[in-house]
């Protein structure tokens, strides 16, 4: 590993475990009264932060699809640790968002984003999952939460789009909340699968317009799952195409 790498990584922890304790002690001794709008402001400090020390830079094209104070569900695609940070740092006020239940056993890390609200998902068993997201569903409706999810469930090995699972449907389904796609193009080049620092770079977020879920039935998911994956597989080939870069993540069937 290089000096740079070695830097970078030890800064990153540093970084990340101060504004966890500064953010936790703030929470707790507010009472988590301002929760609404504190929250998002660590977890976006946190983000943005973790990008400088990377030097990686962002373009956030349509956000305004992000900063109505309504119900929202805002599904991202994820093939990078970097998309984390990216997620991070333009989260608005009155969001938050999934993450696996493994996370809460992250120290320091863990408590921050159970603090700031952060709802865990349990990959390994579906009837605690659905419950989750019914919990997650009441939250939405009584504050007005968006909430972010990625629907692939975890990172993609490869440029291509893993199958997308139900959580962020069924959150839909239930809530009646509109999906909002936020598309990420280029994190995977700069910090791809297997390596723990990242390269210094650019990288593009295309939030795309909400998709009304007024209708949505069980039935009709899978349909859904479908359109929202070629939906992103082609704004993916445009993004890449618009910047000359080779169209490397094919459409295939989502599961």
């Amino acid at each position: 590993m290089s000096v740079r790498r070695f830097w970078q990584l030890l800064a990153s922890w540093i970084c990340g475990i101060v504004i966890g304790i500064v953010g936790s002690t703030i929470t707790l001794l507010t009472f988590g009264a301002f929760s609404r709008t504190l929250s998002p402001w660590i977890v976006r400090t946190w983000g943005k932060s973790m990008l400088r020390l990377a030097r990686v830079t962002v373009s956030v094209e349509g956000a305004e699809h992000l900063s109505s104070d309504t119900m929202k569900i805002a599904t991202f695609n994820h093939g990078s640790l970097l998309d984390s940070f990216l997620i991070a740092s333009i989260m608005p006020s009155g969001s938050v968002a999934a993450v696996k239940r493994e996370m809460f056993y992250y120290p320091i890390l863990g408590l921050t984003m159970y603090l700031c609200g952060f709802v865990f998902l349990d990959r390994r068993n579906s009837a605690r999952s659905r419950k989750q997201m019914a919990k997650a569903c009441k939250r939405m409706e009584r504050n007005r939460l968006t909430v972010f999810i990625s629907p692939e469930g975890t990172r993609a090995r490869t440029h291509e789009l893993l199958p997308f699972k139900k959580g962020a449907f069924f959150l839909a389904l239930d809530s009646g909340a509109p999906i909002v796609p936020v598309v990420i193009e280029g994190a995977f080049d700069l910090h791809p699968p297997s390596r723990w620092t990242t390269d210094p770079g650019h990288v593009r977020i295309r939030v795309l317009p909400p998709r009304p879920t007024v209708g949505l039935s069980a039935e009709s998911i899978p349909d859904e799952i479908e359109a929202l994956r070629k939906l992103y597989a082609t704004e993916l080939a445009t993004m890449r195409a618009e910047q000359g870069k080779p169209v490397i993540a094919p459409v295939a069937r989502a599961a």
